[in-house]
């Protein structure tokens, strides 16, 4: 516990320098759940027996890569807005609901909401993310629905699973972590196979990756009180933008990053086990 209590105390700072503070989107993550840390072994043991890791990528070595973050670099900052967004059917439990951080939401006081890196923004970084893993769930089969970040229908329809993804920022840079906040009625193995997820796409191991901030806080992220959602209501900071060594990795990867989230969000929808915590 007490690793996990020091990895907190690192993020936090960062956190609250990350976001504008007239910015809904901005959880204040303050305590560690030890439901997670708890659940760590065991869920490894029962993702790794259901196969999960067969269905997750890895970033490519060599001169290739340098190519894929040119190619991947120009797709994100020559995205098209997306499109279908919004568009809910009544009556429809959607299997997953993908909510791009600060998509759609105009500039407060005069300046952008989200943050920036060199090369991208936030807003563009997790559009494009977003869509990928959205187009990837619907070549399943599975029913989606991506909203933006204001004008999303009232009331919102039923899901299975729900996720923001957004991306890291802060003053200190390089101090940042990739983290996942979220209600505490989610599922611990749900929490794991979106870490896992990310952390493939990124090259690390699960079990160091597993020690960043994921930590449950439904009071202060304003999507927790609009969301009901049976297995996973949760927000993804996918890394930190304002790192250029980090920035340049979620570029690269941004792709591999869609591709494992889907992945994940679809083992979540499918997944034959409790829902909730007990």
């Amino acid at each position: 516990m007490k690793v996990v209590t020091l990895a907190l105390l690192v993020c936090m700072a960062p956190l609250a320098c990350a976001q504008n503070n007239d910015d809904p989107e901005a959880p204040a993550i303050d305590k560690a759940s030890t439901a997670f840390v708890e659940s760590t072994r065991s869920s490894i043991k029962q993702l790794s027996d259901a196969g999960f890791e067969g269905d997750l990528q890895t970033p490519v070595l060599g001169a290739n890569a340098d190519e894929l973050f040119t190619t991947q670099l120009q797709l994100i900052n020559g995205a098209k807005p997306l499109s279908g967004i919004d568009t809910a059917n009544k009556g429809v439990t959607y299997d997953v609901i993908v909510q791009p951080g600060h998509y759609g939401r105009p500039n407060g006081n005069g300046k952008p909401l989200g943050t920036h890196g060199d090369l991208v923004s936030e807003k563009a970084l997790v559009a494009y993310i977003a869509n990928v893993t959205a187009q990837r769930l619907r070549d399943s089969g599975l029913s989606v629905l991506v909203i933006s970040a204001d004008k999303y229908p009232h009331p919102l329809p039923r899901a299975k699973v729900f996720l923001a993804i957004h991306a890291e920022g802060s003053e200190n840079h390089c101090k940042a972590k990739a983290s996942l906040a979220y209600s505490s009625s989610a599922s611990p193995l749900a929490m794991h196979a979106v870490g896992w997820a990310l952390s493939s796409a990124l090259g690390y191991r699960y079990s160091d990756f597993a020690r960043d901030n994921y930590t449950p806080n439904e009071r202060d992220y304003y999507m927790f009180g609009v969301v009901r959602a049976e297995r996973l209501t949760g927000l993804l900071e996918v890394g930190e933008l304002t790192c250029p060594e980090r920035e340049k990795k979620l570029i690269g990867s941004s792709e591999l990053i869609g591709d494992n989230i889907a992945s994940a969000l679809k083992f979540i929808a499918q997944m034959r086990v409790p829902a909730s915590n007990p």
